[in-house]
């Protein structure tokens, strides 16, 4: 920790930094830490006992809520201030047709995962998949066969705890894939510098570049807008079917609701994201491995399409993953993409970026707890402190905390 000051789990998760993956709950075990399943979807950890020093300090190097440090730069790579580390920028899709249409986007991170497991290069995928029981909800899942990963397929918007059984995985010594948001793999990188098992085991780490998570809120509000209960479901997608694919949910008796992805998302200001989120330093995946991204021209699908995704190759590993799924016929590739496209696709990834710094500075001067953020790179491209940008988004940040928003 370098003597940096340590949190408390009741500052990290009372001031909305904590979410929800459940790394600090799979490390430091039941009879330190349980949870409790918030209604936004959440599960925040709590503890059983008062943590000791020693536990607290492994809190704070593993939380992704509150350190961020960022990834050594690959030999093979090279830096982008903005992007981070790129072996390699390029569009493609799942070469299956099916799968590409049931995946979401372009179905890049299925079949990949849908190649390492053919190709034996790992014994099972760690990822996400529907709850059977509560289907707006996910729960973590391994995936040793095609079927399994193709049955998880599809965006999960809604808050998750993908790193609770982690612990598990390593203690069982096979190796795995992970696939999960960007701050999952902080997580995972986190525990890397103090459990050497998870560079062993962990062939693989895949992300997308993500836009938040949402409150379960936002999802219940289209519930009652079809007249459906949670209770009644027996199917809730986020995204796939389709590019971008429709948001649906089915009832067990046949009702059914739907809506575009467009009207669901038109308006940053009604995505209810986590806090978080919105001071997120590293929304791009720059621990990844790869990092799939949609590819829409200003950020926004005019409508359905076929589906592509943009892949960020960060490593060398990550590049002979790709080539070998190519070679594979497992993922088609049909064109270079560069950093002026990147920003293109994702400009409110570069937006976010540009002002962390700033509302970090907000949080600092109200003495609140903000992520620990070494990287060279939101160095360079932050705002000038003596900007007008730098004053407006430090002012924004600092009505939002006058609110409480942070407040969990």
């Amino acid at each position: 920790m370098g003597g940096e000051q340590s949190y408390s789990l009741e500052e990290i998760v009372g001031n909305g930094l904590c979410m929800g993956c459940g790394i600090c709950r799979s490390v430091l075990g039941p009879e330190v830490l349980t949870h409790t399943d918030e209604d936004d979807g959440l599960e925040r950890p709590r503890e059983v006992r008062l943590m000791t020093d020693a536990e607290t300090q492994t809190l704070n190097a593993i939380c992704p809520g509150i350190n961020v440090s960022f990834p050594d730069r690959d030999p093979g790579a090279e830096h982008d201030a903005m992007w981070g580390n790129i072996v390699d920028i390029v569009q493609g899709f799942a070469a299956d047709p099916d799968v590409r249409f049931r995946a979401a986007t372009g179905g890049a991170l299925t079949a990949l995962a849908l190649h390492i497991l053919e190709s034996g290069k790992a014994d099972y995928i760690v990822h996400l998949a529907a709850d059977p029981e509560r289907p707006m909800l996910s729960k973590t899942q391994r995936s040793f066969t095609a079927d399994d990963v193709i049955a998880a397929s599809g965006s999960r918007y809604a808050a998750t705890a993908p790193l609770v059984d982690i612990q598990s995985a390593l203690d069982d010594g096979r190796p795995f894939v992970f696939v999960g948001k960007p701050c999952d793999i902080t997580a995972l990188s986190n525990l890397a510098r103090i459990d050497p098992r998870v560079d062993a085991l962990c062939r693989y780490k895949l992300t997308l570049v993500c836009g938040g998570f949402s409150e379960l809120s936002k999802f219940q509000e289209l519930l009652d807008e079809w007249d459906l209960r949670e209770a009644d479901l027996a199917r809730f997608s986020y995204r796939g079917y389709g590019c971008p694919g429709p948001t649906f949910a089915e009832a067990r008796d046949g009702r059914r609701g739907e809506t575009t992805y467009r009207r669901l998302w038109a308006e940053e200001k009604s995505w209810r994201n986590f806090y978080r989120c919105k001071i997120c330093p590293d929304a791009i995946g720059l621990s990844a491995d790869i990092a799939a991204l949609d590819i829409w021209d200003g950020g926004t699908p005019v409508g359905e399409d076929e589906g592509w995704n943009g892949f960020i190759v960060r490593t060398e590993a990550g590049r002979d993953l790709l080539e070998d799924a190519v070679a594979a016929g497992a993922v088609t590739l049909d064109g270079e993409l560069a950093i002026a496209d990147l920003d293109n696709f994702q400009p409110h990834q570069t937006k976010k970026r540009h002002a962390v710094r700033a509302r970090y500075a907000a949080m600092a001067e109200a003495g609140l707890p903000f992520p620990r953020t070494e990287d060279p790179g939101l160095d360079v491209v932050s705002l000038a402190e003596d900007s007008d940008a730098y004053s407006l988004e430090k002012s924004g940040t600092q009505e939002r905390l006058s609110r409480g928003n942070h407040l969990r």
